[in-house]
């Protein structure tokens, strides 16, 4: 179904503001959604979408929510989960998709998850990676990527505010996979935009598309296709095209965002020339 749909990006925070409190909310979004849809194909006044992927939901710390406290929550900001199961109920009806950013890779520092890894807790230590000493490793664009806390140094590709979930732990695969599942099936979410696809498992010297993130994602889709035969899996992959394609081949994810198509598109408008795009 995807291949016939319109997507339209929106991030709840910024989008329309019900209760004039200065921040989007769900039902705000609800409100507005005849403006994006209004489910009569003959009516002109709509911008006619057809797909709705929401930023992160999730209760977070940050503005943009990619710092997960709660995978199971919404943003209180945002609403409640009531707030959602009506906005998903009112696009369903009017024809449009849902699908939400599952950010698996990493969650916040004040998750439970990890305050109680960082306590030493035996159940969610091995949840993060962590290193006695400080290992001589930076990030791919050459930031670093372990982080002090009284406990110990813990891996973080982004920041240290996003420690990474260590996907060796079979219990943090079991709960990550159990959790999409309780969206698709619980909630009825139409399947998910997952960031930062690329770095799930890290190999010594090797951050990105590791053999066990590449099983990984093959993984996932046979779960959450398992829940839902018609939900989406769709990855931020950003790298080449060349790379990219491995993660949408073998049963992995079924589509992947094309940033080497996006950039020669953005090339020819500016330079005013086509012939990036022949490639």
């Amino acid at each position: 179904w995807w291949n016939d749909t319109v997507f339209y990006e929106i991030l709840v925070r910024s989008f329309m503001d019900s209760d004039g409190d200065g921040i989007g909310d769900l039902q705000g979004l609800t409100a507005k959604l005849d403006y994006l849809n209004d489910g009569n194909p003959a009516t002109t006044t709509d911008l006619g979408i057809t797909g709705i992927w929401l930023m992160p939901i999730n209760n977070a710390p940050s503005y943009h929510g990619y710092d997960s406290l709660d995978y199971r929550s919404i943003n209180p900001d945002y609403g409640t989960m009531a707030d959602f199961e009506a906005f998903l109920a009112a696009a369903h009806a009017r024809g449009i998709k849902v699908i939400i950013d599952y950010v698996m890779n990493h969650c916040s520092n004040e998750h439970p998850w990890f305050v109680a890894a960082r306590q030493n807790s035996p159940t969610y230590r091995n949840w993060f990676r962590w290193a006695p000493t400080k290992p001589d490793e930076t990030g791919p664009w050459g930031q670093g990527v372990w982080h002090w806390n009284q406990s110990g140094w813990y891996y973080g590709l982004f920041w240290s505010g996003m420690p990474d979930l260590n996907y060796d732990t079979p219990a943090v695969k079991t709960e990550m996979l159990d959790t999409a599942a309780w969206w698709l099936d619980a909630i009825g979410v139409d399947g998910f935009r997952l960031d930062a696809v690329l770095y799930i498992d890290e190999d010594p010297g090797l951050l990105q598309t590791t053999p066990a993130t590449l099983q990984f994602w093959q993984d996932f889709n046979a779960h959450i296709k398992a829940v839902e035969p018609d939900a989406l899996s769709v990855g931020e992959a950003w790298t080449a095209s060349s790379t990219v394609v491995q993660y949408v081949s073998n049963d992995r994810l079924d589509l992947c965002f094309e940033f080497d198509l996006s950039y020669a598109i953005l090339g020819a408008v500016n330079g005013g020339n086509a012939a990036g795009l022949g490639g």
